[in-house]
Protein backbone atom coordinates (compact mmCIF):
# COMPACT_ATOMS: atom_id res chain seq x y z
CA UNK A 1 0.00 0.00 0.00
CA UNK A 2 0.66 3.33 -0.75
CA UNK A 3 -0.40 5.99 1.95
CA UNK A 4 0.14 9.81 2.96
CA UNK A 5 0.19 10.72 6.51
CA UNK A 6 -1.00 14.29 6.99
CA UNK A 7 0.08 15.33 10.85
CA UNK A 8 -0.83 18.73 12.41
CA UNK A 9 0.27 19.23 16.08
CA UNK A 10 -0.68 23.09 17.32
CA UNK A 11 0.27 24.36 20.45
CA UNK A 12 -1.60 27.66 21.54
CA UNK A 13 -0.40 29.81 24.66
CA UNK A 14 -2.23 32.39 26.90
CA UNK A 15 0.52 34.54 27.14
CA UNK A 16 4.02 34.98 25.18
CA UNK A 17 6.47 32.25 25.88
CA UNK A 18 10.02 32.45 24.90
CA UNK A 19 12.94 29.84 23.85
CA UNK A 20 11.12 26.91 23.34
CA UNK A 21 13.20 23.82 22.55
CA UNK A 22 11.45 20.64 20.91
CA UNK A 23 11.88 17.25 19.54
CA UNK A 24 10.23 15.35 17.14
CA UNK A 25 9.46 11.79 16.85
CA UNK A 26 7.11 11.80 13.71
CA UNK A 27 9.18 10.54 10.56
CA UNK A 28 8.30 6.83 9.10
CA UNK A 29 11.13 4.62 9.70
CA UNK A 30 12.28 2.53 6.73
CA UNK A 31 12.63 -1.12 7.34
CA UNK A 32 14.93 -3.71 5.65
CA UNK A 33 12.78 -5.93 3.30
CA UNK A 34 9.73 -3.87 4.70
CA UNK A 35 7.85 -0.15 5.00
CA UNK A 36 9.79 2.33 3.32
CA UNK A 37 9.22 6.06 3.76
CA UNK A 38 9.53 7.75 0.37
CA UNK A 39 8.59 11.29 1.19
CA UNK A 40 8.81 13.50 4.58
CA UNK A 41 8.07 16.97 4.56
CA UNK A 42 7.99 19.20 7.78
CA UNK A 43 7.16 22.75 8.09
CA UNK A 44 7.10 24.77 11.34
CA UNK A 45 5.31 28.17 12.39
CA UNK A 46 6.97 30.57 13.44
CA UNK A 47 9.86 29.56 10.85
CA UNK A 48 12.47 27.78 12.65
CA UNK A 49 15.52 25.60 11.18
CA UNK A 50 15.49 22.29 12.47
CA UNK A 51 17.99 19.75 12.35
CA UNK A 52 17.94 15.78 12.72
CA UNK A 53 19.74 12.33 14.08
CA UNK A 54 19.19 9.38 14.80
CA UNK A 55 18.54 8.13 17.98
CA UNK A 56 20.22 4.65 20.15
CA UNK A 57 16.94 2.72 18.97
CA UNK A 58 17.52 4.02 15.26
CA UNK A 59 14.76 6.34 15.22
CA UNK A 60 14.43 9.64 13.41
CA UNK A 61 14.63 12.87 15.32
CA UNK A 62 14.34 16.47 14.84
CA UNK A 63 14.62 19.28 16.30
CA UNK A 64 14.59 23.37 16.25
CA UNK A 65 14.50 26.30 18.93
CA UNK A 66 12.25 29.08 18.77
CA UNK A 67 13.99 32.12 20.92
CA UNK A 68 12.02 34.60 19.94
CA UNK A 69 8.05 35.39 22.00
CA UNK A 70 5.51 33.79 20.02
CA UNK A 71 2.17 32.64 21.43
CA UNK A 72 1.61 29.73 18.92
CA UNK A 73 3.69 26.78 17.69
CA UNK A 74 2.62 24.67 14.98
CA UNK A 75 4.27 21.15 13.79
CA UNK A 76 2.77 19.97 10.50
CA UNK A 77 4.90 16.75 9.33
CA UNK A 78 3.20 15.20 5.60
CA UNK A 79 4.83 11.62 4.86
CA UNK A 80 4.57 9.30 2.00
CA UNK A 81 4.66 6.03 3.04
CA UNK A 82 5.07 2.31 0.68
CA UNK A 83 4.19 -0.29 3.87
CA UNK A 84 4.24 -4.21 2.88
CA UNK A 85 2.76 -6.50 4.77
CA UNK A 86 4.72 -9.18 7.33
CA UNK A 87 6.51 -11.65 5.91
CA UNK A 88 6.11 -15.08 6.80
CA UNK A 89 9.44 -16.43 8.41
CA UNK A 90 12.03 -13.96 9.61
CA UNK A 91 15.22 -14.93 10.22
CA UNK A 92 16.77 -12.93 12.55
CA UNK A 93 19.40 -13.22 15.47
CA UNK A 94 19.59 -9.67 17.70
CA UNK A 95 22.52 -8.55 19.21
CA UNK A 96 21.63 -10.41 23.21
CA UNK A 97 22.92 -6.77 24.87
CA UNK A 98 20.25 -4.95 22.75
CA UNK A 99 17.80 -7.57 23.95
CA UNK A 100 18.13 -6.26 27.28
CA UNK A 101 16.54 -3.01 26.72
CA UNK A 102 13.68 -4.75 25.77
CA UNK A 103 13.73 -7.43 28.44
CA UNK A 104 12.98 -5.75 31.89
CA UNK A 105 11.48 -2.91 33.71
CA UNK A 106 11.04 0.58 32.43
CA UNK A 107 9.62 3.62 33.25
CA UNK A 108 6.05 2.72 31.75
CA UNK A 109 6.15 -1.17 32.32
CA UNK A 110 6.30 -2.60 35.77
CA UNK A 111 6.35 -5.40 37.37
CA UNK A 112 4.36 -5.71 40.13
CA UNK A 113 2.68 -8.42 41.92
CA UNK A 114 -0.43 -8.25 39.60
CA UNK A 115 1.00 -8.34 36.67
CA UNK A 116 3.00 -11.18 37.64
CA UNK A 117 -0.44 -13.63 38.48
CA UNK A 118 -1.49 -12.09 35.00
CA UNK A 119 1.52 -13.41 33.09
CA UNK A 120 1.33 -16.93 35.22
CA UNK A 121 -1.81 -17.57 32.82
CA UNK A 122 1.04 -17.84 29.93
CA UNK A 123 3.57 -19.63 31.37
CA UNK A 124 2.93 -23.56 30.59
CA UNK A 125 3.79 -22.35 26.90
CA UNK A 126 7.12 -22.36 25.65
CA UNK A 127 7.14 -21.38 22.59
CA UNK A 128 7.08 -17.23 22.16
CA UNK A 129 4.81 -16.73 19.09
CA UNK A 130 2.22 -18.60 20.54
CA UNK A 131 2.71 -17.15 23.84
CA UNK A 132 2.63 -13.46 22.68
CA UNK A 133 -0.68 -14.44 20.37
CA UNK A 134 -2.09 -15.18 23.79
CA UNK A 135 -1.04 -12.76 25.51
CA UNK A 136 -2.29 -10.25 22.79
CA UNK A 137 -5.74 -12.10 22.21
CA UNK A 138 -6.35 -11.63 26.19
CA UNK A 139 -5.47 -8.98 26.33
CA UNK A 140 -7.95 -8.07 23.37
CA UNK A 141 -10.81 -9.81 24.92
CA UNK A 142 -10.71 -8.76 28.73
CA UNK A 143 -10.00 -4.86 28.72
CA UNK A 144 -12.22 -1.92 27.79
CA UNK A 145 -11.09 0.59 25.60
CA UNK A 146 -12.10 3.91 27.11
CA UNK A 147 -10.47 7.63 26.79
CA UNK A 148 -9.90 9.73 29.02
CA UNK A 149 -9.89 6.94 31.97
CA UNK A 150 -5.72 7.21 31.81
CA UNK A 151 -2.82 9.86 30.34
CA UNK A 152 0.44 9.40 28.78
CA UNK A 153 1.99 8.91 32.16
CA UNK A 154 -0.31 6.13 32.88
CA UNK A 155 1.92 2.52 33.66
CA UNK A 156 0.98 -0.80 33.11
CA UNK A 157 0.04 -1.42 36.70
CA UNK A 158 -2.09 1.53 36.47
CA UNK A 159 -3.38 -0.20 33.51
CA UNK A 160 -4.12 -3.62 34.84
CA UNK A 161 -5.98 -2.07 37.99
CA UNK A 162 -8.45 -0.13 35.76
CA UNK A 163 -8.83 -2.91 32.99
CA UNK A 164 -9.50 -0.10 31.50
CA UNK A 165 -7.15 2.39 28.78
CA UNK A 166 -6.35 3.15 25.18
CA UNK A 167 -3.95 1.83 22.56
CA UNK A 168 -0.82 3.11 24.52
CA UNK A 169 -1.77 1.33 27.52
CA UNK A 170 -2.54 -1.90 26.22
CA UNK A 171 0.55 -2.10 24.05
CA UNK A 172 2.41 -1.17 27.78
CA UNK A 173 0.61 -4.43 29.54
CA UNK A 174 1.37 -6.68 26.55
CA UNK A 175 4.94 -5.58 26.53
CA UNK A 176 4.76 -6.07 30.93
CA UNK A 177 3.56 -9.67 30.44
CA UNK A 178 6.01 -10.20 27.74
CA UNK A 179 8.95 -9.14 29.46
CA UNK A 180 7.88 -10.66 32.42
CA UNK A 181 7.55 -14.25 30.64
CA UNK A 182 11.35 -14.25 29.23
CA UNK A 183 10.30 -12.63 25.85
CA UNK A 184 11.57 -8.90 24.83
CA UNK A 185 9.23 -7.30 23.40
CA UNK A 186 9.29 -3.25 22.54
CA UNK A 187 6.51 -0.17 22.24
CA UNK A 188 6.34 1.00 18.82
CA UNK A 189 4.16 4.31 17.69
CA UNK A 190 2.69 5.20 14.68
CA UNK A 191 -0.69 5.17 12.66
CA UNK A 192 -3.53 2.57 11.57
CA UNK A 193 -5.41 3.29 8.10
CA UNK A 194 -8.72 2.63 8.04
CA UNK A 195 -11.01 4.35 10.20
CA UNK A 196 -8.65 5.92 13.08
CA UNK A 197 -6.98 4.34 15.56
CA UNK A 198 -9.56 3.40 18.20
CA UNK A 199 -11.65 0.55 18.00
CA UNK A 200 -15.14 2.19 17.22
CA UNK A 201 -13.44 4.14 14.68
CA UNK A 202 -13.06 7.46 15.68
CA UNK A 203 -9.61 9.60 14.96
CA UNK A 204 -6.99 9.50 17.44
CA UNK A 205 -3.40 11.37 17.17
CA UNK A 206 -1.83 7.96 16.64
CA UNK A 207 -1.68 4.76 17.34
CA UNK A 208 0.34 2.51 19.35
CA UNK A 209 1.31 -1.28 19.50
CA UNK A 210 4.05 -3.56 20.20
CA UNK A 211 6.87 -5.75 18.56
CA UNK A 212 7.97 -8.84 20.08
CA UNK A 213 11.27 -10.97 19.62
CA UNK A 214 9.62 -13.80 19.18
CA UNK A 215 13.49 -15.88 18.25
CA UNK A 216 15.81 -16.13 15.65
CA UNK A 217 13.20 -18.43 13.54
CA UNK A 218 10.55 -15.46 13.40
CA UNK A 219 12.26 -12.52 14.58
CA UNK A 220 9.97 -8.81 15.85
CA UNK A 221 6.33 -9.89 15.19
CA UNK A 222 4.13 -6.86 15.87
CA UNK A 223 1.20 -7.43 17.63
CA UNK A 224 -2.28 -4.82 18.38
CA UNK A 225 -3.63 -5.54 21.71
CA UNK A 226 -6.24 -3.09 20.50
CA UNK A 227 -7.84 -4.31 17.74
CA UNK A 228 -9.66 -8.20 17.50
CA UNK A 229 -7.51 -8.67 14.33
CA UNK A 230 -4.23 -8.61 16.45
CA UNK A 231 -1.95 -8.89 14.09
CA UNK A 232 0.14 -6.03 12.48
CA UNK A 233 -0.34 -5.81 8.61
CA UNK A 234 -0.11 -3.09 5.58
CA UNK A 235 -2.06 -0.83 6.97
CA UNK A 236 0.22 0.04 10.08
CA UNK A 237 2.78 2.95 9.66
CA UNK A 238 5.33 2.39 11.99
CA UNK A 239 7.38 5.96 13.20
CA UNK A 240 9.78 4.07 15.91
CA UNK A 241 10.14 2.11 18.70
CA UNK A 242 11.88 1.45 21.94
CA UNK A 243 11.49 0.65 25.96
CA UNK A 244 8.39 2.55 25.95
CA UNK A 245 6.44 5.54 25.33
CA UNK A 246 8.99 7.75 26.75
CA UNK A 247 11.50 6.70 24.22
CA UNK A 248 9.21 7.60 21.25
CA UNK A 249 6.67 10.51 22.21
CA UNK A 250 5.68 12.18 18.81
CA UNK A 251 7.01 15.61 20.29
CA UNK A 252 8.41 16.71 23.25
CA UNK A 253 9.89 20.27 24.36
CA UNK A 254 9.96 23.11 27.12
CA UNK A 255 9.98 26.18 27.01
CA UNK A 256 10.18 29.52 29.21
CA UNK A 257 7.47 31.85 30.23
CA UNK A 258 4.29 32.19 32.23
CA UNK A 259 1.17 30.66 30.45
CA UNK A 260 -0.76 27.95 30.19
CA UNK A 261 -0.82 25.51 27.16
CA UNK A 262 -3.41 23.91 24.69
CA UNK A 263 -2.50 21.26 22.39
CA UNK A 264 -4.98 20.05 19.56
CA UNK A 265 -3.61 17.52 17.31
CA UNK A 266 -5.18 16.86 13.44
CA UNK A 267 -4.10 13.28 11.82
CA UNK A 268 -4.91 12.23 8.16
CA UNK A 269 -3.91 8.88 6.55
CA UNK A 270 -5.09 8.40 3.21
CA UNK A 271 -4.06 6.06 0.14
CA UNK A 272 -2.57 7.22 -2.89
CA UNK A 273 -3.96 4.08 -4.43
Amino acid sequence: MILKVEHTTLFQYDAPIYETATEVRLHPASVMGGQQCVNFNLELQPEASFFDYTDFYGNKVHHFNILQSHRDVEIVATSVVETAPPANKESLCENEIYLMDFSGQSRYVHFDPALTRFADEFRECNNALEQATAVCRHINTIFEYEPGVTDVHSTSAVVIALGRGVCQDFAHVMIAVCRNLGIPARYVSGYLYGGGSTPDGQDEASHAWCEVFCGPQYGWRGFDPTHKTLFVDERYIKIGSGRDYADVPPVRGTWKGVASEQLSVSVRVSSLE
